[in-house]
């Protein structure tokens, strides 16, 4: 079995958890974990993406071709070692695109390879994604990948009609399976679920913002 077959089993209970209580994620050693466990694995992060057996990217970029509003401005949460920001840059090359981390580290590493990749139109920054300095309305698009997801925060910074695409490259069915608890949880935030597709072994969930 390797490291990410173990983050499945080990996932899998806790992704259905957090779906039925999202206010763990606002817990303290919850959020102490967030902060405490990027700045351990930063260094090595993207080397055990490469070598592991997982598309990790399958699911970010899958969900991208279906995002419809031709977004201006993008925000990605927790933004880890930058691979979904730079997907977005990449693949909306007339957006601008903010990837935020509570992880020093993190930020750093996603800076030295947004400036390796000559990608000009992506800013890393370090920031919390459960309290977002940044005015309500300000995103087109709002994606998160791997991460734990501030439906609340997210809904405030987006603009009327903007969506939220949250990528998983693990515990794709467990997501499925939950999909009408997803729908309330994103409906009770003013987002309406547009598409939740199962990608290889991972998954993403689109919502848009009701107008």
């Amino acid at each position: 079995m390797n490291v990410f077959d173990i983050k499945t089993v080990i996932m899998t209970p806790l992704i259905k958890l957090i779906i039925k209580h999202p206010k763990i994620m606002k817990a303290k050693i919850f959020m102490k974990a967030m902060v405490y466990f990027p700045e351990k694995i930063s260094e090595s992060y993207d080397e055990k993406i490469q070598k592991s057996e997982i598309d990790y990217m399958a699911s970010i970029l899958d969900g991208l071709e279906y995002v419809d509003n031709k977004p201006q401005k993008i925000i990605d949460l927790c933004t880890g070692t930058g691979i979904a920001a730079i997907s977005a840059a990449k693949y909306f090359p007339k957006a601008f695109v903010e990837g935020i981390d509570q992880s020093y580290e993190m930020v750093k590493i996603s800076k030295e390879k947004a400036k390796r990749q000559r990608i000009k139109n992506l800013n890393f920054k370090k920031g919390n994604a459960a309290n977002l300095l940044y005015k309500d309305n300000e995103f087109d698009l709002v994606i998160t990948s791997n991460a734990p997801i501030y439906l609340s925060e997210i809904s405030r910074v987006l603009k009327q009609g903007g969506e939220v695409l949250v990528s998983f490259s693990f515990s794709g069915k467990a997501f499925i399976k939950a999909e009408k608890e997803i729908v309330k949880l994103i409906e009770k935030n003013g987002l309406t679920l547009i598409k939740i597709k199962n990608v290889k072994k991972g998954v993403f969930i689109l919502g848009q913002k009701r107008e």
